[in-house]
């Protein structure tokens, strides 16, 4: 079975407990995420994919461009969007 694959701009909040928050989501405003259409709360591990660039302000960090972000076995993904998914 395929994966649930979201694909967006994509920012992550880093909470107190350790856990982080990632968001999907149709445009970023002064490191914001705006028009949130996913969302994978209390996340405890999460893969940056290689090629992958975030830009980071504090507890968040946020992309310029359109990512791929799917959960596998408990991981949250975020990669560069593929041709082959």
């Amino acid at each position: 079975m395929k994966l649930p694959i979201d694909r967006g701009l994509v920012v992550v909040d880093e909470q107190a407990d350790g856990t982080r928050t990632v968001r999907i989501c149709a445009e970023i405003k002064n490191g914001e995420a705006v028009d949130v259409f996913a969302e994978h709360n209390g996340a405890t591990r999460v893969k940056v994919h290689d090629g992958v660039t975030l830009t980071r302000r504090g507890q968040r960090s946020y992309s310029t461009q359109i990512l791929e972000v799917f959960d596998e076995e408990g991981v949250v993904n975020i990669k560069r969007v593929s041709s082959h998914s």
